[in-house]
């Protein structure tokens, strides 16, 4: 059995330095790294978690901020999918994560944050353009990454997919199909989700030569704004609704259906996100698909990079889209 860093790596048949690497996650060959990991796990080997905080200057613990309410994170499957990503990448690493959720202001939970002097670095969702925990964060030394870009900001390291884009190609997606009056229930204003899949939407709509004028009412990113929403739209003759996520879309579905109208034979209907529930609605829901787990992997990834190189420049993972296509916008079509 290895007792010490020496011990391990003459297991192995590497320097001590490897092995070092690639418990605090530095650079090494995938090889190389296999093998160290191969070993430790078959001798048991846990370096002391002190004489790692000593030797590297890093506590091996992450911070986690969601600023939503506890209930929120265990029943939103976004912020469930967000988290489980994260948590992934970092027990990869045997990384510990430290999380903070809602339960204070934004102002108590930075100055914690900040004060508590013990992690390494820290990722934060960054749903709102205008946040005084993000700021804090960014203007702090502590390493941060977003979930939720800040494009503005040269210095932010973010993990993010490109709204914009994807909302004009559902929203030309609907086009094609010969729908010209189309509505959209748009994500809580304010946010970065929200507001750049307004944008996609008119830039689709605009280059279809189509009015936007009475199509765009506020949602909150619920299935309630989607009811109501959609009863809006409704008495305003749309033939198609864009919403701003799924939880949006199952709450329009809903109304739709109570109106006696058929989906998508009078009205077709598509949303974001492709959470779990879209394929079981009746009719599985066309949508996008935006990869929420690959999104808490990227920015754990994204900040262990921080960690390994400091002065690497900020770190910006746009991650792709894919416009998943099922019966809610063309009747009959197989679904994913």
């Amino acid at each position: 059995m290895a007792q010490t860093l020496d011990e391990l790596a003459a297991l192995v048949g590497v320097s001590r330095a490897t092995v070092s690497r690639v418990i605090n996650g530095g650079s090494v060959s995938d090889t190389t790294r296999d093998r160290v990991l191969e070993a430790l796990e078959r001798t048991n080997f846990r370096p002391n978690a002190a004489a790692r905080t000593l030797a590297s200057g890093r506590s091996g613990v992450v911070g986690v901020v969601m600023h939503v309410a506890p209930h929120t994170l265990f029943a939103d499957p976004y912020f469930a999918q967000l988290l489980q990503g994260m948590s992934d990448a970092l027990s990869e690493r045997a990384a510990g994560m430290m999380v903070w959720l809602g339960n204070r202001t934004k102002e108590q939970t930075l100055g914690q944050i900040l004060g508590i002097g013990l992690l390494d670095g820290v990722i934060v969702t960054a749903h709102n353009r205008d946040d005084p925990l993000v700021d804090g964060l960014l203007a702090s030394t502590l390493p941060t990454v977003l979930v939720g870009h800040r494009s503005a900001d040269r210095t932010a390291s973010y993990v993010d997919v490109d709204h914009v884009g994807a909302a004009d190609t559902v929203t030309s997606h609907l086009v094609a199909l010969g729908r010209r009056r189309i509505g959209h229930i748009t994500g809580r204003r304010g946010t970065v989700a929200g507001e750049d899949r307004i944008a996609g939407f008119r830039r689709a709509m605009d280059r279809a030569h189509l009015s936007t004028d009475g199509s765009i009412v506020e949602g909150d990113f619920t299935e309630e704004s989607g009811a109501t929403g959609a009863a809006r739209l409704l008495e305003r003759g749309v033939d198609a609704i864009f919403c701003g996520n799924d939880a949006t879309a199952a709450g329009a579905l809903g109304t739709i259906q109570a109106r006696g109208l058929a989906v998508p034979g009078d009205v077709a209907l598509a949303g974001f996100d492709d959470l779990e529930f879209a394929a079981r609605l009746d009719p599985p829901l066309t949508t996008i698909r935006q990869g929420v787990h690959a999104q808490g992997t990227e920015a754990a990834h994204a900040l262990f990079e921080l960690l390994r190189d400091p002065n690497g420049g900020p770190r910006r993972v746009i991650l792709p889209t894919e416009l998943v296509i099922r019966r809610s916008t063309i009747g009959g079509v197989q679904t994913t």
